[in-house]
Order: C-alpha cells, then sequence, then structure tokens
C-alpha cells in the first residue's frame, strides 16, 4: 500500500515537472516569436519611410487623430448625458453653456474624422502604390548581386524567390494595411480600456486576460499555415505551369492534336488538393479554437456588462457611465475582432517580411576578386583551360580532366553529342560559375582575379536557349550593347551580319517594330528569333574579343545554318572564337576542332585529322554526312 502511494506521489511529480516544462517552453516560445515579430517590424517600417516620408508622415498623424475620436467621441457622450440628466432632476443646477459646449465639441471631431478620411485614403494608395514597387525593385537590384547562376539553378532558393515575387505586389501593402489598422486599434483600445478603468479597475484587466490566449493561439496556427504555404510552393509553380500549358499558345498545338486537356487539368488538381488538403485542416483547427477562446473573450464582456447594470440598478452609477460602458464595451468588442484579424495578416505579412529580409541578406556563392585585376587587351597568350573538373550542386558531374588552350584569333569547333558538356565550358568561360576544381587562365592570370565586369564585355556569346524579348527589333539587337541603341546603322550592320535584315526591311515599322504576343507585337518565327539572338552577339563584336555561337542554329535549315557559319566565320577574323555544336555540317571552317565525350576531352584536331583517325569525331560525321547527303 504505502508502496503504491509513492508511486502515485513519484507520478505526480513527474507530471508536475512536466507541465512546469511545458509552461516555460510555451512562454518562451512566446516571448521568441514576439521578439521576431518586433524585429522584422522594426525594419520593416523604416522601409516605408524611405519609399515615401511625406505619405507616411501625412498617414501617422492621420491614424493618431482618428484613433482618439472615439474615445473622445464617448467621453463627450458621457458627459451630455450626465449634464442632460442633471437638468432634468434640477434645471437650477443645470449648466446648458457646458451641454453646448460639448456638443460643439462632439460635432467638430465627427467633421474631423470625416474630413480627414479622402486624404487618409490618398495617401495610403499612394505610398501602397510606391511601396510595392520598392520592394520589387529591391528583389531584382538583390539578384543582380548573385553574379553566377548557381543559385538560380537550386529548388528551394527558386521557390523562395518566386514566392516573394508572386506575393511582392500583396503582402507588402497587407503589412502596411495591418501596421496602420493595428496602430489605429490598440489607440482606440488603449483609450476605451482607459475609459472603463473610470468605473472600475478590474473590468479593463479582465477583457485582457480573457482576449490574450485567441491572440496568441491565432498567431501561433497563422505562422503554421505560412509554412506549410511555403513547403508547399513546388505545387503552386506546378499548378501555375500545367494551367498555362492549358492557356497560352505556345503549348496549344500539341494539347489539341494530342488531347491533352484532360491529363493536364487532373494534373492541376492532384497538386491542389495535395497542396491545400493539410492547409484547410489547419484553417479548421484555427477556426475550432478560436470560437472557443471567442466565448471565453465574450464571457468576460458579458460578466463586466452584467456587473455594471447591477450597480447602476443600485443607484451607484449615472446614467453616463452605463452608456460609456456599453459603448465601450462595444467598440472594445469590436476592435479586438478588428485587431485578429489585422494580427493575423501582419503575421502573415510578417513572415514574408523576414523571408524577404533573409533573401536581401543572402551571399552570393560565387566570390569576386577585390581589387580585381584588369582584362588583358588584347589577348597576347590565350585561354588555358588547365585541368578543369566541374559537378552541379547535385552531384552531377559534367566535365572532367579538361585541359587545352585558345590562342588568340583562333576558331576552336568543341562538338559532341547532347550533354558531353559543351555547354557547361562556355559557362565557365563567362564564369556563370567557377570550376569544382582546376582553373582557366587569361595571359596568365587566373580567371577568378579578373574583373568579371569587363571579362563579360570581352564576351559575345549566342546561347542555345536564347531569349526572345517583348520589345522592338531594334531594342532586341542593342541589348547586346545598349549604346547602340539609337545607332540605327549599326543595328543594320549587325542585322545584315545574322541574315535577318531582309526580314526587317519588309516590316513597315522596321527596327521599331514591337515583337511578342505579350503586347499585340509581331511575332517571328524560330529561326527568325534565332538569327535576331546572333545580330545581338554581333553588335557587340567591335568590344568584344571572344565570339561564341553556342548551338545557335537549332531551329534553321541546313542552307542557314551553313550561311550563318560561314559569316561567322567570316567575321571572327581576328578574333578568338568558339563554335559550340552538335550538327557537324560547317565545323570545318574552324583551325580546330575539340571533341567532348561524356565530359572528357577524347580527340583535338582538325576536319581532316580526326577522319583519319577514325574516332568519335568521324562516327559523329559518318552519322550526320548521310543526313545532309554530304560526302567529304
Amino acid at each position: 500500500m504505502s508502496q503504491s502511494i509513492e508511486q502515485t506521489t513519484a507520478n505526480l511529480e513527474i507530471n508536475n515537472v512536466q507541465n512546469n516544462h511545458n509552461q516555460q517552453n510555451l512562454i518562451t516560445e512566446f516571448v521568441k516569436n514576439i521578439k521576431n515579430y518586433s524585429i522584422v517590424l522594426a525594419r520593416s517600417l523604416p522601409l516605408l519611410w524611405e519609399t515615401a516620408p511625406k505619405e507616411t508622415s501625412i498617414i501617422i498623424i492621420l491614424v493618431l487623430l482618428r484613433s482618439c475620436i472615439p474615445a473622445i467621441s464617448i467621453a463627450i457622450n458621457k458627459q451630455i448625458v450626465d449634464g442632460i440628466s442633471l437638468a432634468l432632476k434640477s434645471p437650477e443646477s443645470a449648466n446648458f453653456r457646458t451641454i453646448i459646449s460639448l456638443v460643439v465639441f462632439w460635432v467638430t471631431a465627427i467633421f474631423i474624422e470625416n474630413i480627414s478620411t479622402p486624404w487618409y485614403n490618398s495617401a495610403f494608395i499612394n505610398l501602397a502604390d510606391k511601396l510595392t514597387a520598392n520592394i520589387n525593385i529591391k528583389l531584382m537590384e538583390k539578384a543582380d548581386t548573385f553574379i553566377d547562376i548557381t543559385n538560380f539553378e537550386n529548388s528551394k532558393f527558386y521557390d523562395e524567390l518566386e514566392l516573394l515575387q508572386n506575393r511582392a505586389s500583396a503582402e507588402p501593402l497587407s503589412l502596411l494595411q495591418g501596421i496602420l489598422e493595428i496602430l489605429a486599434i490598440l489607440i482606440t483600445l488603449v483609450s476605451m480600456l482607459i475609459l472603463l478603468s473610470t468605473t472600475a479597475w478590474w473590468i479593463p484587466a479582465l477583457i485582457l486576460v480573457a482576449c490574450l490566449p485567441q491572440t496568441y493561439l491565432s498567431f501561433k496556427l497563422e505562422s503554421e499555415i505560412w509554412n506549410k504555404i511555403f513547403y508547399k510552393s513546388p505545387q503552386s509553380r506546378r499548378m501555375r505551369y500545367y494551367s498555362n500549358v492549358l492557356l497560352t499558345d505556345t503549348f496549344v498545338k500539341e494539347v489539341r492534336l494530342f488531347d491533352l486537356s484532360a491529363f493536364f487539368r487532373q494534373r492541376y488538381v492532384a497538386a491542389f488538393e495535395d497542396k491545400y488538403q493539410m492547409i484547410s485542416q489547419l484553417r479548421g483547427k484555427q477556426a475550432f479554437i478560436t470560437t472557443i477562446l471567442g466565448i471565453l473573450s465574450a464571457s468576460g464582456n458579458a460578466f463586466s456588462f452584467c456587473w455594471v447594470v447591477l450597480q447602476a440598478l443600485a443607484g451607484k452609477l449615472t446614467a453616463g457611465s452605463i452608456l460609456l460602458l456599453i459603448q465601450s464595451l462595444a467598440y472594445i468588442q469590436e476592435n479586438i475582432n478588428r485587431l485578429l484579424q489585422s494580427s493575423l495578416i501582419l503575421q502573415r505579412s510578417t513572415l514574408f517580411m523576414e523571408m524577404f529580409f533573409r533573401f536581401m541578406e543572402t551571399q552570393p556563392s560565387m566570390t569576386v576578386s577585390l581589387p580585381s585585376k584588369n582584362v588583358p587587351k588584347p589577348l597576347q597568350s590565350g585561354i588555358v583551360f588547365d585541368n578543369l573538373e566541374f559537378a552541379y550542386p547535385d552531384g552531377r558531374k559534367a566535365l572532367s580532366g579538361i585541359s587545352f588552350t585558345l590562342h588568340p584569333g583562333e576558331t576552336v569547333a568543341l562538338v559532341g553529342e547532347n550533354g558531353a558538356g559543351k555547354s557547361t565550358l562556355v559557362k565557365l568561360l563567362a564564369r556563370f560559375y567557377d570550376p569544382t576544381s582546376g582553373n582557366i587562365y587569361i595571359d596568365g592570370e587566373n580567371l577568378k582575379e579578373l574583373d568579371l565586369k569587363e571579362w563579360r564585355k570581352q564576351i559575345a556569346v549566342v546561347f542555345q536557349d536564347f531569349c526572345r524579348y517583348a520589345l522592338t527589333i531594334g531594342e532586341n539587337i542593342a541589348l547586346g550593347d545598349t549604346s547602340a541603341m539609337d545607332d540605327l546603322e549599326r543595328l543594320k550592320l549587325a542585322s545584315e551580319k545574322s541574315e535577318i535584315a531582309y526580314k526587317i526591311e519588309k516590316l513597315s515599322q522596321g527596327y521599331s517594330t514591337p515583337l511578342g504576343k505579350q503586347f499585340d507585337g509581331t511575332e517571328l518565327s524560330g529561326g527568325e528569333w534565332q538569327k535576331l539572338a546572333i545580330a545581338r552577339a554581333f553588335i557587340r563584336e567591335d568590344d568584344a574579343q571572344i565570339m561564341i555561337l553556342d548551338e545557335p542554329t537549332a531551329a534553321l535549315d541546313p542552307r542557314s545554318e551553313y550561311e550563318i557559319f560561314n559569316s561567322f566565320a567570316q567575321l571572327v577574323r581576328g578574333k578568338t572564337a568558339i563554335l559550340v555544336t552538335h550538327r557537324l555540317a560547317s565545323v570545318r571552317l574552324a583551325d580546330r576542332i575539340l571533341v567532348l565525350k561524356a565530359g572528357k576531352l577524347v580527340e583535338v584536331g582538325t576536319h581532316e585529322e580526326l577522319l583519319q583517325k577514325n574516332g568519335e569525331y568521324a562516327t559523329l560525321w559518318n552519322m550526320q554526312a548521310e543526313q545532309y547527303q554530304m560526302s567529304y
């Protein structure tokens, strides 16, 4: 028996320790959350001032003014009702001058509240527009500091960036709205609680105790919901992708030909259900808990109201005090509900801003040498690729043991099947990545130590995944060198070299012709877009020492391909050039051919030398010679 009592006592002590531990954890978590929100808000508020100091000043003044009006009005109402009650009981003791003054003050408060509204709305809308633009500009500026492209190929980083981009037009506005709303509500609540304390000190304390658990738990659940939304952000991207497949012109032909509509709708629904199933459960849990705690809060108000009624019946409170309590409780209940809703909105926006500030603090994965060295102009000894190794972050090995020298003024062709590592080698030369091991030397200087912006100005590239800009034809070409934006002669020369001038001359607006369907512009064929991208590289040829065509003719017919390569060979005379291709019809124009296979350099030589070796190059050539009906 005594052993059972001892065991029970021990269990109770363990439970007490666990309860105390849980309570301490809740307090610690609450303090931590409050600290985090305070830090984020403290960083967000200066952003408002930086964005629009004039509008921010107007809004703060008007919020402070408008928030005090309800309490002032209720206090005036109490005095008026008590004054009128006294006048009805004993007219000789009534102070009608005071009553009239109070009425004037009440009317003035109402006028101020109504007159300030349009000015507040105007300043708020202006600040909201500027804040959205400022957030987007900061995102773009920060993205520009990532000098390599590694982050943009990281799915987690890209998900976060896309979430920031998609919510940048909504969350900063919600943040602003939430801050102003909560500021106004808090001022109103504090003033109301002060008024109530004149009736009984414990009424404000009871109301606060009843509403705080509701506020805290709602915050906690909203934070959990936001985290789930971010966790499921890849599903959001899938939903947008499946929707775009069915709603844009890019896929319209194949969707109809292969009857893919039902397939992509099903994929959309599956992604939607996966994303929202867990979130909807959390929303239901949030609604249930908020309801229970709302009953607790309402019970506190009900108890206070009943107490005041009993006090009034006992003759201990005036009619004005009853009116004050009724109006104050109504305002408090309404504002607590508003505070809860605004706090949830503000919390979500605060979590967005926390992610925004974290993104702004993200460091580039590739460093720049400071002070950097000048880029050799012109190249003297050439470019040395010294035992290059490169593996992507996911572990895929793209290059292994690559070593060769690119001599000044030499044209080299990089050939090999898709996935051989040709484009990766070009990206390393442009320093979009740094090698996993090994180095690239420019006239004996390590590429990592050169001025990166100046180095990239020395390179003109046409990538296989070239961009199609929804700009004019002239602007599309001039993006290769923006100093040529208004130089029509340079634009014409570049377009002639890329074999696209004849097409432009047929258009009524010429180089001012807008392109792309996004803004009702003219749409070009795939080959024409490709020639435009080549012109963009050619516009840079006067300044660039290195010209690169990275699989530039995939959308061209054999004749156009030959013409482009032949033109390229003529244009790069005296320059260092790299021609990347897996189609070998025109590689004979190169001084040397480098053959890559599975990330390794397997053969080097001229066209004739490589055919005589009867190795990888000869195999590829013979396979393609039949296709082009060519013979060597």
